[in-house]
């Protein structure tokens, strides 16, 4: 074969290897993900506690990574995940559950909620393009997809907890959305009202000045430095 010939087949073969080193690079840690999920499910799914009173196995949980204080679960979309906390929120912002580096990371409790007496427990997660970790909370701006998915499952060790939605919106990073304490019922009572007021659409679920609510927060690229909001109130 000449030499003229040659070297176009060459560069041939060097696109083709190209494309397929990208292709495993991007799709590795998405399906890398997708087993730690797995396994992660099947570890919490093993047994309650031995008084029965969790539906989620913490032991065997923390046993794996004592930073476990929660799991949150959405029927039929795919958060169902296990909720971690570290002494910042850098750490599992980069991490996973076996705290290796990660893209994908892991959900995570802001580190200034007290996982036992906050009234707002703030979590964080990726807007990931396959829609795991939060990618998939962003269908919320869609009303319908309310209807299908009213309620939340974040549950802590001992603490069992069900959550109705009352407000999704987009806001900037710095928005005033993550408040954990509060100087009173009233003073907790005008944030959440405030933020009941910024949801893209109306939910006929009112908060109440006693509450404990939940806020799940993502990023998001409608304009640069965003976040999207999903917030919920404790029924039970």
């Amino acid at each position: 074969m000449s030499r003229k010939k040659r070297i176009p087949m060459i560069f041939g073969l060097i696109i083709v290897l190209t494309i397929i080193g990208l292709g495993i690079y991007n799709f590795y840690p998405s399906y890398q993900a997708k087993q730690e999920k797995s396994a992660l499910i099947a570890v919490a799914s093993v047994s309650q506690s031995d008084d029965g009173s969790d539906r989620i196995n913490f032991e065997s949980l923390k046993a794996q990574n004592s930073d476990t204080v929660g799991w949150i679960l959405i029927e039929g979309t795919p958060v169902n995940y296990p909720v971690m906390q570290s002494s910042d929120n850098d750490f599992y912002l980069h991490h996973n559950f076996y705290k290796e580096a990660s893209v994908p990371a892991s959900i995570f409790l802001d580190y200034l909620c007290d996982s036992v007496n906050t009234r707002n427990y703030v979590l964080y997660g990726h807007y990931m393009s396959d829609e795991s970790m939060f990618g998939s909370l962003w269908n919320y701006q869609d009303q319908a997809y309310l209807e299908e998915h009213p309620t939340i499952q974040f549950d802590m060790p001992g603490n069992n907890g069900d959550w109705e939605i009352f407000s999704v919106y987009t806001v900037p990073a710095d928005y005033e959305y993550r408040q954990a304490e509060f100087v009173d019922d009233n003073d907790f009572f005008q944030y959440v009202s405030r933020l009941k007021a910024n949801s893209v659409y109306p939910i006929n679920v009112e908060p109440t000045p006693t509450d404990t609510i939940l806020t799940l927060s993502t990023c998001i690229y409608t304009f640069d430095d965003a976040r999207f909001v999903v917030q919920a109130r404790r029924v039970n």
